[in-house]
C-alpha cells in the first residue's frame, strides 16, 4: 500500500511538472526576446533551475513567465530530494518484492522476528535445505545481505499472494511473548500453509496446519533421542527442576517404559514442588516401594549431601535453568565427588570439554521444531486406530490430550523396535519395523506377556502424568478411566487388547514402505 501511493505521488507531481512546461512554453514563445520558444527550451530551463547550476543562457521574459521561474526555484532541491526520496523508498520496497518473485521455486520460511531462536533454527533449516529463503522482517537484526537471506515488510498474506500458491511457504511465529506467538500463528491459519508457534501454551481445536511447540519440549525430545537410557542403567539423578528439568523428567517418564525386570529409579534434587503439583498422580504412582515398576524420589536435602547416591549413578544430567548454576555444579561434582557414571550438562552455549546437551543449534531444528517425523507417525496410528474402532476419530477433530496421546505412543515405538531387535535404534525404517514385527509374531507365549504388560504401563504412565484416576465408569471430562490399574488385575481380554500397539509395527512397515500406496 505504500509503495502504490508512492507511485500515485510521483505520477501527480510529473503531472503538474509537465503541465507547467507547457504553460511556460505558451506565454513565453511569442514573446519578443524570449529565449524558450519550445517545450525542450522549458524543460532545459526548468531543470537548469531546480538543480540550481543556473547557466543564464535561458531566461522567462514575461510577468507570468517570471512566476513561473519563481515556483521551479523556490521548488529547487526540495522537488528534485522529494523525487529522489521516493524513488529510493520505491526501489527499496520494490527490491525485495523482484526477489520474492523470481524465487518462487524454492521454499520460503517466514520468521515474525530475527532473534536468537530464530536465526538458530533457520540456520538448521538451511542446512537441510540448502536452496530455501529466509525471510525476516525488514529493520530487525542484522541489515546485512546473507545468502539466502531476504527482509522485507511483506506479511504472510502478502507472501502467499506473490507466491501464488501455498506450497513451500512455512511460517514461524518465534518472537519474545510467546502468548502473543499463539494467538499470531492461530490467526494465520487461515491461510492454508504450514504455521508454527513458539509458546508454552496448549490449546484444543488448533487449526490442522497449526503447530506449537516450546523450547523445554523441543529440548527434552532432543536429549532423550540422542542420549537413550542403556540397558545397564538404572539409576539417573536431576540436579534441577525447573522449567528445563520438568521437561526432560516428564519427556523420560513418558518414553523411558521397557520390560518390568528393567526398572529404573528417578531422584530429583532441586524445587520440585511445581512438578509434584501438576503430577500428583503420576508422583503417587511412582512412589518407592511398587514392585517392578520405576521410582520417583524427590530430595529436600542438597545433591552434595548424597555422595554415596551419586557414587552409584548411572547418568546425572544438570538441568538447572541457567548455564552458570550448571557449570558451577559440575565443577563442584568433577572436583569433590567420585562420579563414575556419565554427566551430561543442559548448556545453551557449549563449553569445551564439557559434555553438554541443550544448545539453540542442538535442539532448534526442523526434526524437533516443525516435528514431521514424530506427527506423521502419530497421525498415522490414530488412522490405524480407526480402521479398527467403532467411534474413529479423524486427527483434525482430536483434542490436544489424545493427539498427544497418539504423539507419546509414537515416541515409544523406537523403545519397542530397540528391545525386540536388541540394536540401537533412533530413527526406526519400515525395514526395521517389519523385522521388529516379525520377531513379535515369533514371540512365546511369556515373551509375548512381557509386551503386554510393557505397553499396559506406558499406557498408564501416559493417563497417570495427565492425572487421570481410576473409576467403575470412563468419564473423559472428569479424567476417570476403568483401566487405571495394573496390568495383573486387567481382564485376559484387556490384557491381550495390548497386543495392539505391538502389531502396529507391521501397519507401519506395510504403509511406509508404499505396499498399500501410502
Amino acid at each position: 500500500m505504500k509503495n502504490k501511493k508512492s507511485i500515485r505521488i510521483i505520477i501527480c507531481g510529473l503531472i503538474v511538472y509537465v503541465l507547467l512546461l507547457i504553460v511556460l512554453t505558451a506565454v513565453e514563445s511569442k514573446a519578443p526576446g524570449s529565449s524558450i520558444h519550445s517545450i525542450w527550451d522549458a524543460l532545459w530551463y526548468s531543470i537548469i533551475t531546480i538543480t540550481t547550476v543556473g547557466y543564464g543562457d535561458m531566461a522567462p521574459v514575461t510577468p507570468f513567465g517570471r512566476v513561473l521561474g519563481l515556483v521551479f526555484a523556490l521548488c529547487s532541491i526540495g522537488l528534485l530530494t522529494a523525487l529522489i526520496s521516493l524513488g529510493v523508498s520505491l526501489i527499496g520496497g520494490e527490491a525485495p518484492r523482484f526477489r520474492l518473485r523470481h524465487a518462487r521455486s524454492r521454499n520460503w520460511y517466514w520468521f515474525s522476528e530475527e532473534n536468537a531462536d530464530s536465526t538458530a533454527l533457520a540456520k538448521a533449516i538451511q542446512q537441510e535445505d540448502p536452496d530455501s529463503l529466509v525471510v525476516f522482517p525488514r529493520g530487525d537484526g542484522n541489515p546485512g545481505k546473507e545468502p539466502g537471506v531476504l527482509r522485507t515488510d511483506a506479511d504472510p498474506a502478502e507472501l502467499l499472494r506473490t507466491r501464488e500458491k501455498p506450497d513451500g511457504l512455512s511460517l514461524f511465529y518465534a518472537g519474545e511473548d510467546r502468548w502473543h506467538n499463539a494467538a499470531a500463528a492461530v490467526g494465520a491459519g487461515d491461510l492454508g500453509v504450514p504455521v508454527y508457534s513458539l509458546t508454552d501454551c496448549a490449546a484444543d481445536n488448533l487449526p490442522e496446519n497449526v503447530q506449537f511447540f516450546s523450547p523445554s519440549e523441543v529440548l527434552s525430545r532432543s536429549y532423550w533421542k540422542k542420549h537413550p537410557i542403556g540397558e545397564q542403567e538404572r539409576c539417573v539423578i536431576f540436579i534441577g527442576c525447573e522449567e528445563t528439568g520438568s521437561a526432560l523428567l516428564t519427556r523420560a517418564l513418558l518414553t523411558n517404559i521397557f520390560e518390568k525386570t528393567h526398572v529404573l529409579e528417578y531422584h530429583v534434587f532441586g524445587s520440585a514442588q511445581g512438578f509434584a503439583s501438576l503430577h500428583p498422580e503420576i508422583v503417587a504412582a511412582l512412589a518407592p516401594g511398587h514392585p517392578y515398576e520405576d521410582s520417583l524420589i524427590f530430595h529436600d536435602e542438597a545433591w552434595t549431601a548424597a555422595p554415596d547416591l551419586l557414587a552409584r549413578a548411572d547418568r546425572i544430567i544438570l538441568c538447572a535453568d541457567t548455564d552458570p548454576e550448571n557449570l558451577t555444579i559440575h565443577s563442584q561434582l568433577r572436583q569433590w565427588f567420585a562420579v563414575p557414571g556419565k554427566v551430561h550438562v543442559r548448556l545453551f552455549a557449549e563449553v569445551p570439554g564439557v559434555d553438554s546437551f541443550g544448545s539453540r543449534e542442538d535442539s532448534l531444528t526442523p526434526e524437533f521444531v516443525m516435528k514431521d517425523a514424530v506427527n506423521h507417525m502419530a497421525i498415522l496410528i490414530n488412522d490405524l486406530y480407526n480402521e479398527n474402532s467403532d467411534h474413529p476419530v479423524a486427527w483434525r477433530d482430536l483434542g490436544e490430550f489424545f493427539r498427544q496421546s497418539n504423539i507419546a505412543a509414537a515416541d515409544h515405538l523406537p523403545v519397542k523396535v530397540r528391545w525386540l531387535l536388541g540394536e540401537d535404534v533412533r530413527d526406526i525404517t519400515p525395514e526395521q519395523c517389519q523385522q521388529a514385527y516379525d520377531v513379535f509374531c515369533g514371540l512365546d507365549p511369556a515373551q509375548r506377556e512381557i509386551c503386554r504388560e510393557m505397553e499396559h504401563r506406558r499406557w498408564l504412565r501416559f493417563y497417570q502424568m495427565y492425572n487421570w484416576r481410576l473409576a467403575d465408569k470412563r468419564n473423559d471430562a472428569l479424567r476417570l478411566h476403568v483401566s487405571m490399574v495394573p496390568y495383573d488385575r486387567l481382564s485376559e481380554a484387556e490384557q491381550k487388547k495390548d497386543d495392539y500397539a505391538w502389531e502396529l509395527l507391521g501397519s507401519i512397515a506395510e504403509r511406509r514402505s508404499g505396499r498399500e500406496g501410502v
